[in-house]
């Protein structure tokens, strides 16, 4: 019988091992934008996470426009990095394994699939759970009961997994659906006629570098504090930032190349397993609110997570 698509990841890790092929030396090739700096960060640690078990292992980095099958053919394992280098990757349509990674879970969704595999390739995103960004507004925030979404051409199901979030956890919910950016100041007028937290999704659409001052200046005029999803936000303006560092996520990388090498099935998707909180004590002061620093809120949450450990 033939094995199905959703086992031909593993399957074809084990071969590979069966051949020594990983362990003798063999080659785990990072398809990224060699002029990104997040991305060399990323590279960084994904090289020390797989290095330091399997010290034979290269693990080279080729710019996404220098690809061609020819760069491929001796990888043990291909990894992107961000969604343009993971077009590039299944675009290839290869053979070996391949990784996704730093990547929104929007990106990930709009990949093309390939025929002879079931889904996309296994990949590690960057939203983070719907559950831990409401958590964090239980620590940080406990007075505040109402959070504020937009959703965009790409932010649907993240829009709704915090919906389903904020709900269950007994806040009130406010929420647009914004189609052009046309649209998007009014939707916000919308959602924040009440002061409410404002939560930021990776949709890049409607969130972007065009829009970001404006967003967060009608915020700051409603006096709403904002939720973003990553340290430039905080530093823009945003009350506080949830977000998994380069570092992070490439240490996570690493750890699923590890898994696929030794024959173990992977999820098709993980979200951020480690994260950081950032804050922005100015905004605070501004908005009249008192903020734990952002390592307290840091470890706090992690122990939540961990079940008070």
């Amino acid at each position: 019988m033939r094995p199905s698509g959703a086992l031909l990841w593993p399957l074809a890790a084990a071969l590979i091992l069966a051949g020594g092929h990983a362990r003798a030396g063999g080659q785990i090739v990072v398809v990224m934008r060699t002029t990104d700096d997040t991305h060399h960060e990323t590279l960084a640690a994904i090289r020390s996470g797989l290095q330091t078990p399997l010290p034979g292992l290269q693990v080279n980095a080729i710019d996404i426009s220098a690809t061609s099958t020819t760069r491929f053919a001796d990888a043990s394992v291909v990894v992107s990095l961000g969604s343009s280098a993971a077009h590039v990757v299944a675009d290839s349509q290869l053979t070996q394994p391949v990784v996704h990674s730093l990547l929104s879970e929007s990106a990930w969704q709009g990949l093309p699939t390939q025929p002879d595999r079931a889904g996309r390739p296994p990949a590690v995103v960057l939203d983070q759970p719907a559950a831990r960004q409401v958590a964090l507004l239980e620590l940080a925030l406990p007075d505040w009961r109402r959070v504020a979404l937009l959703a965009g051409p790409e932010s649907g199901p993240a829009q709704r997994q915090l919906t389903t979030a904020a709900k269950a956890a007994h806040f009130e919910v406010r929420e647009a659906t914004v189609s052009t950016e046309r649209e998007l100041f009014p939707a916000l007028q919308s959602v924040l006629r009440e002061p409410a937290v404002l939560i930021v999704t990776p949709d890049s659409r409607i969130f972007n570098g065009y829009t970001v001052q404006n967003v967060l200046l009608t915020a700051y005029r409603h006096r709403s504090p904002v939720l973003g999803f990553s340290a430039a936000y905080v530093r823009a303006g945003a009350l506080l930032g949830l977000y998994s560092t380069p570092a992070q996520i490439g240490q996570q990388t690493a750890d699923m190349i590890l898994r696929l090498l030794d024959g173990q099935s992977l999820p098709p998707k993980q979200a951020p397993k480690a994260f950081e909180v950032a804050v922005n004590t100015n905004v605070a002061r501004s908005l009249g609110i008192a903020l734990d620093s952002a390592p307290s809120l840091t470890a706090a949450l992690a122990r939540q997570e961990a079940g008070g450990r």
